[in-house]
């Protein structure tokens, strides 16, 4: 499996502006969901090796804004299985899986394919892209069946790694529609194996219900990543920026590949 790198790279001024300008501008879009994700995850080069299998748990505890009406805390689980069919390409499974007012859900899932090409290690820009087809019958929504495609860019500048993933989500059942789905990360990597970082939520509403600001879902972020062996590790706290966002959020990721 390859693993978020940690490298040493020249100074260069320009993709450091620009990526600083591509993440702030982040802030300005925001979230129509009324609900966590249940993958809160900033996709990066993290990806299965040719032939080798990778699981992934994904669990997120939040507590839900006053108008949904939810009287617990909601705990959500993600689990995945992936494989490397050819190098730098994996296609992976998920389902999902909710605990919330003391009953149980399964809340749908998904199939991924997700392509991230070798790049130089001492290089500054990285890319990939990541394909999913999801179905989702989240907290007081109607099921959703939609694609959603996430171009994945990333920056290196000596310890510092920024990313963005400018996913956009098409509606394929009934409802239809359109909509933006920007987050980014800002990392720094306080040794080889652990980074200390910044991560934003945001989505701009379905092309056919737009929401005012004030009514939209952000979320940040502040994560602690690591790499024990072949395992990696993402710990994260977050917070709604807004009324009708989720008052708090504790997320963890493990990750492990054979």
């Amino acid at each position: 499996m390859q693993h978020p790198h940690i490298f040493i790279s020249r100074p260069y001024s320009r993709p450091l502006f620009l990526a600083l300008g591509a993440l702030l501008t982040l802030c300005f879009f925001s979230k129509s969901l009324w609900a966590a994700p249940f993958e809160i995850k900033i996709h990066d080069e993290l990806i299965a090796e040719l032939h080798e299998s990778s699981y992934e748990i994904e669990t997120n505890l939040f507590q839900a804004s006053a108008a949904q009406g939810i009287k617990s805390d909601v705990f959500q689980t993600r689990l995945e299985y992936a494989y490397g069919i050819v190098q730098g390409n994996e296609i992976g499974a998920n389902i999902f899986l909710s605990n919330y007012n003391g009953v149980s859900y399964v809340n749908g899932g998904k199939l991924s394919q997700m392509y991230v090409p070798t790049h130089e290690e001492d290089g500054i820009f990285h890319y990939g892209i990541k394909n999913e087809l999801i179905y989702l019958k989240d907290i007081g929504t109607e099921n959703q069946l939609f694609w959603e495609m996430t171009p994945i860019l990333a920056v290196q500048l000596q310890q510092w790694r920024f990313t963005i993933n400018p996913s956009i989500d098409f509606g394929l059942n009934k409802s239809g529609g359109v909509a933006f789905a920007p987050t980014g990360k800002i990392a720094y990597s306080v040794t080889p194996h652990t980074s200390l970082g910044a991560e934003y939520y945001s989505e701009m509403s379905n092309t056919t219900n737009s929401f005012p600001v004030s009514q939209r879902f952000n979320t940040a972020y502040l994560v602690v990543d690591t790499k024990i062996d072949k395992s990696t590790i993402n710990f994260g706290v977050g917070k709604g920026t807004n009324l009708n966002s989720d008052n708090w959020v504790i997320k963890l990721i493990a990750a492990i590949a054979f």
